[in-house]
């Protein structure tokens, strides 16, 4: 299979000759003077602010921490994310008794690098203390002194930060009167901060080291809605907000950190960030999805969740124009006219059974969930798509039923047989069994405007999930209960042809869309980019396994070709979603040693060749450097070098790991270096390009080696 994965790429780079040869070469001298120039200092300040220069003993102002950042450079809000360490800003000197109360933090922004999300200040940060001094305070001049510390990072690295502020007020006896100070400062927060909205509130539920938050009726709505939790128990992600309802309803799917849970809804609490607006989501307005269960279900059958039920009851009716099912509902109204002759109402009973046996079957389903739910699983959409197998099964589905409804391949091509056995029952117990096994044949043809109506009642509680079922399946229904009723009406229905095959095919693309998101969403999950590149192609040959399925597996073809197309195409298939797996399970191995300076020198009397790897969790950075280490060809290549790798992690404060730092010339990580006793450090770039850089140092390192011999 990989050799199969290596023709196709071959592939692929022949068919780029021209599109290489006009891209540029870059300057000599752009490694060693743009990207991996250093400045001496970071490109961020903090400063402090006092809201008032006089207050009253008893009074209450506020200091604001004002972090100012350079263009590309980056500070970190108070949830960092996958990478990162927030503002931190500690109060060693005040009046004695003065009480600091909820810091209040401006609305962060969301930043990626290769995958790795992390919340953060862009260009200006806020972060603004209440203070309250005490009635007995002494009147005189008050200083408050603190330190704030912070990551100021780019791009290329982060430079832990550190300075010392003061700021100080006029105390004046109780009674008198408060004067601003720093106006301008302020009002610029002002605008910075979440503004409060009462009228915003979320239901909560977790399963699986996921959360799903469902809010309901924001403030203002927006596409591309994002989320911020304010807990450090999230990580971020990179999805967007999906809409489950026409007034602005919104579904997030928030992962936490592994190992961690909720306590409480309160601590889904953070900020909306939509239409340029951002709003504070308060914890008081947070309820779990147990309380909406019991409470909550007639609010959710509010408003905008009658769109939502609209929306499905049309996924259902669409189903009836597939061609799969469409050409058998005249057929199917001509039988029951045929079970009861002239007997109208008898007609009409007939249609009302099948309707009830299509309702029973989605009913089914909704039981099914409910039946899970009761056991104590919060079901969820959100939750699955923090397994890259789950996301890549979901590629692969839209995928093969989009290549179906563009005719690549013919999936059910028995739907019709299936439909004209059903019109060969009789009775009303041959209605209802007809209604059931309609369900059935209309799944190879399911609409993609069903998508949202499935994907919210398989989130929502039970009530509204059931409601949502029931909507689908009247949608299903509806032509034939109409039909039964008024036979007549048969005369005005198109007549099956060519236009159902294209209104299938557009239909196709329906598909392709959230396929291609998909594809998006498991490219920031999976370890290496050979691994993407692999995942990627393997979608090229599950197509190629489709065509060859369409090509020599027909019902037209001979036996023996149905028989050599199915096994060829099933081989295809399985072996690439086979091959996939063992991709998507791959982890960085953990053949690390903890670095100290003692460590680092025993291996080097040992004559061993040391590589050090100078990182940190809060180093956006160093996550994508890591990511190399999965390579296989890079890993064998250091164990038959005896190279002995040593991670220091700088997370913490180490004075250690500093004062190494800097004798390679550096004040920030990531830093990587190979370490040869009598040789010179051969330290890499601090933004990898792929597994070579590694090899590339290996080989310096190894070179010295030789001339030394």
């Amino acid at each position: 299979m990989k050799k199969l994965f290596a023709f196709f790429a071959v592939l692929l780079t022949a068919a780029l000759p021209c599109a290489r040869a006009q891209v540029p070469a870059p300057e000599a001298d752009f490694f060693a003077g743009s990207l991996f120039a250093r400045p001496d200092a970071a490109g961020t300040d903090a400063a402090v602010f006092a809201s008032a220069s006089r207050v009253p003993a008893g009074g209450e102002f506020s200091l604001l921490v004002k972090i100012s950042m350079k263009p590309g450079w980056h500070a970190y809000w108070k949830n960092p994310g996958e990478a990162g360490m927030p503002l931190d800003v500690a109060w060693e000197k005040f009046p004695a008794g003065a009480r600091f109360g909820e810091a209040r933090w401006s609305a962060p922004k969301f930043y990626e690098l290769a995958g790795v999300a992390s919340y953060v200040f862009e260009d200006v940060g806020f972060v603004e203390f209440p203070v309250r001094l005490p009635a007995d305070v002494p009147a005189g001049n008050a200083v408050f002194e603190g330190t704030a510390s912070w990551l100021a990072c780019d791009d290329n690295g982060c430079y832990p930060q550190e300075k010392k502020f003061s700021a100080s007020v006029e105390i004046v006896p109780a009674g008198g009167v408060v004067v601003p100070a720093n106006e301008g400062v302020f009002a610029e927060a002002e605008k910075a901060f979440p503004r409060r909205a009462p009228e915003l509130s979320g239901i909560v539920s977790e399963n699986a080291g996921t959360v799903a938050l469902l809010l309901k009726n924001p403030a203002a709505t927006a596409p591309q809605a994002r989320f911020f939790p304010e807990s450090s128990k999230f990580s971020p992600t990179a999805a967007e907000a999906v809409p489950v309802a026409e007034n602005g309803n919104l579904l997030f799917s928030l992962p936490l950190r592994e190992g961690e849970s909720l306590a409480s809804p309160a601590e889904a609490a953070g900020v909306l960030l939509c239409g340029g607006n951002a709003f504070e989501l308060r914890p008081e307005s947070l309820a779990s999805a147990g309380a909406a269960e019991s409470g909550g279900s007639e609010a959710a059958l509010g408003g905008g969740f009658f769109g939502l039920l609209a929306l499905a009851f049309a996924g259902g009716l669409i189903l009836n124009l597939m061609p799969c099912v469409f050409p058998v509902l005249g057929l199917k109204i001509m039988h029951f006219v045929g079970k009861a002759g002239t007997d109208k109402k008898k007609v009409a009973r007939h249609g009302f059974v099948f309707a009830a046996g299509v309702l029973v079957s989605f009913w089914i389903l909704a039981g099914v969930l409910a039946v899970l739910r009761s056991g104590g699983e919060q079901l969820g959409w959100g939750f699955q798509l923090q397994e890259p197998m789950f996301v890549y099964g979901m590629i692969l589905l839209l995928l093969v039923f989009g290549l179906s409804m563009s005719g690549v391949f013919e999936f059910g091509v028995g739907a019709t047989g299936v439909g004209s056995s059903l019109a060969e029952k009789s009775g009303f117990a041959g209605s209802f069994f007809s209604g059931v096994l309609a369900v059935v044949v209309a799944t190879p043809c399911a609409a993609p405007f069903l998508a949202p109506a499935l994907g919210s009642a398989l989130t929502l509680p039970a009530v509204p999930s059931f409601f949502l079922f029931t909507a689908i399946a009247l949608g299903l229904a509806a032509p034939y209960v109409v039909l039964s009723c008024a036979p007549a009406l048969l005369k005005f229905l198109p007549k099956p042809g060519a236009w159902m095959e294209t209104f299938k095919q557009a239909m196709a693309f329906l598909l392709y869309a959230p396929a291609l998101y998909f594809a998006w969403v498991l490219l920031g999950q999976v370890e290496n980019a050979s691994a993407q590149r692999d995942l990627l192609i393997s979608f090229a040959v599950v197509a190629l396994a489709c065509w060859i399925y369409g090509k020599w597996a027909a019902a037209w073809r001979s036996r023996v070709s149905r028989v050599a197309g199915t096994a060829v195409a099933l081989a295809l298939f399985a072996g690439t979603v086979a091959y996939a797996g063992t991709l998507l399970s791959e982890k960085e191995g953990d053949a690390w040693t903890t670095w100290s300076p003692e460590a680092q020198s025993r291996a080097l009397d040992e004559g061993k060749i040391v590589y050090v790897d100078f990182t940190a969790r809060w180093c956006a950075t160093c996550q994508v450097n890591k990511r190399v280490y999965s390579d296989e060809a890079l890993a064998r290549e250091l164990d038959a070098a005896g190279v002995v790798k040593m991670r220091a992690d700088w997370t913490n404060k180490n004075p250690a790991i500093a004062a190494e730092l800097r004798k390679y010339g550096r004040a920030a990580v990531p830093v990587n270096v190979f370490l040869k006793k009598g040789s010179a450090p051969v330290v890499l770039g601090e933004l990898f390009s792929g597994p070579e850089t590694v090899s590339d140092g290996l080989e310096k390192i190894l070179g010295e080696e030789e001339n030394e011999n």
